[in-house]
């Protein structure tokens, strides 16, 4: 099974890019500006809902902000 993961450093370069400040792109995405820090900084990951959010507030797919991951299975197996 494949789901996907934040790429923190692909964030801030596009926040950065859109010319939003931290605390401006905190209030649009509707999150603290603290935990906006550890997603950017690698140190957090979002939920899906979360990730979306941050998506929408940047006008980007979900897909320019994160990369796809494999999840194991309960057997143990990549699916």
């Amino acid at each position: 099974m494949q789901t996907r993961r934040l790429n923190g450093t692909a964030l801030r370069t596009i926040r950065e890019l859109s010319g939003l400040r931290h605390g401006q792109f905190a209030k649009r995405a509707e999150l603290d500006p603290g935990y906006l820090t550890k997603l950017e900084n690698g140190s957090r990951q979002p939920s899906p809902a979360v990730l979306r959010r941050l998506a929408d507030a940047l006008g980007v797919s979900f897909e320019a902000i994160s990369f796809p991951v494999l999840v194991e299975d309960a057997a143990g197996a990549a699916a």
